[in-house]
C-alpha cells in the first residue's frame, strides 16, 4: 500500500485530514484543533488516495526528527480503511529516526490502558457511594470559568503531578482556549456561594472526554471530585454518549475511575531509536546534566 507524508502547515493537507477524520468519526485527539493546540509540529502519513491516514506529531532535536505523543494526547491512530501495521511502522521508521508514541491499535507490546463507561453501565462501588453521600453539601453549576480552574490546577496539582509544569500548563491553556466554542464544558463545584473546584469536559461525536480538573483539598475530603465526575458521566449518558475518563495508567487514578463501573480499554506503546551514536551520546549527557 503506497503511503506518503504531508506537512500540516499546508492548508490543503489540513482540509483533507479534517475530511478523513469527520468521515470515519475518529477520536478528538486526531482533529486539527486538538493537534494544533498540543503539537510543536505534525504531519500526516496518508494512503495513496489520501482518504486514510495517521497524524504524526513530532519535534526536531539536534537535527533528528522524533515522533512523539504530545501531552494531553492519549494516542495517535490510523483513520480510515484497514491498514498493514508493518507497512505503517516501516514508513514511520523511514521518516522518524526516533519514536516514543502511544497508538490506538491494541497490542501486547507496551500495552497501556484507559477507562471508559458506556451508557447504562454506571455502577458505584461502596467507596463511591460513601463519598457521594458526604458530597450532598455541594451544588454544581455548568459555566466556563477557565482562569479560576487554571489557578487551582497550578496550585493543587503542579506539585503532585510531575508531568504538569510551566510548559505543559501552557499546552493545556491552548487546548482549553481552542475548544471554548467547540464542545468545551466546565462543571463547577460550590459550597454555598464558595467555589471549590471544577473539571473540564470536551464533547465530541459520540464521546464526552474528561480533560482535566481538580477541587480544593477540603472539598476532596468531602467527596467533591466524586460528585463532579458522577455529574459528568450522567451528562454524557443522558445524550447516549460514552464517557472517557482520559486515563489512567496511574493505579490510584485507575481505581477511582473503576469505582464508577468503568472498564479498561487497551492501546499500544511503540518505541524505537535508530538515531546516530553521537545523538544518543548528547542525549545521555543532557540527561545527566538535568539530574544535577
Amino acid at each position: 500500500m503506497p503511503l506518503h507524508f504531508a506537512e500540516s502547515d499546508n492548508n490543503q493537507t489540513k482540509e483533507k485530514w479534517t475530511s478523513c477524520v469527520q468521515k470515519h468519526r475518529a477520536s478528538v485527539f486526531s482533529t486539527v484543533t486538538y493537534l494544533d493546540a498540543c503539537s510543536v509540529q505534525w504531519c500526516v502519513l496518508f494512503s495513496e488516495d489520501e482518504k486514510s491516514g495517521m497524524a504524526c506529531p513530532y519535534v526536531i532535536k539536534a537535527g533528528v526528527k522524533v515522533l512523539v505523543t504530545p501531552f494531553f494526547v492519549r494516542y495517535i491512530e490510523w483513520v480510515g480503511d484497514d491498514f498493514d501495521e508493518e507497512a505503517i511502522q516501516f514508513h514511520l521508521q523511514q521518516e522518524f529516526s526516533v519514536a516514543d508514541i502511544q497508538v490506538k491499535q491494541a497490542g501486547e507490546i507496551g500495552a497501556k490502558h484507559f477507562q471508559q463507561l458506556i451508557p447504562g453501565n454506571l455502577h458505584l462501588n461502596q467507596q463511591a457511594k460513601r463519598s457521594l453521600k458526604k458530597a450532598q453539601i455541594f451544588h454544581k453549576e455548568e459555566r466556563l470559568l477557565p482562569e479560576l480552574l487554571f489557578q487551582l490546577i497550578e496550585l493543587e496539582l503542579s506539585s503532585k503531578v510531575h508531568a504538569l509544569n510551566a510548559d505543559t500548563l501552557k499546552i493545556l491553556q491552548k487546548l482549553v482556549t481552542a475548544f471554548e466554542n467547540k464542545g468545551l464544558i466546565q462543571l463547577n463545584l460550590y459550597d454555598n456561594e464558595h467555589w471549590c473546584g471544577a473539571l473540564w469536559l470536551i464533547e465530541y461525536e459520540d464521546t464526552v472526554l474528561y480533560l482535566k480538573g481538580t477541587v480544593k483539598e477540603s472539598a476532596k475530603q468531602q467527596g467533591g471530585m466524586y460528585l463532579l465526575m458522577k455529574t459528568a458521566i450522567e451528562y454524557a449518558h443522558s445524550k447516549s454518549k460514552k464517557f472517557d475518563f482520559g486515563g489512567s495508567n496511574v493505579e490510584n487514578v485507575r481505581r477511582f475511575n473503576l469505582s464508577f463501573g468503568a472498564e479498561d480499554v487497551v492501546y499500544s506503546h511503540w518505541v524505537w531509536n535508530n538515531a546516530p551514536m553521537w545523538w544518543n551520546f548528547l542525549r545521555s549527557i543532557r540527561s545527566l546534566w538535568k539530574r544535577k
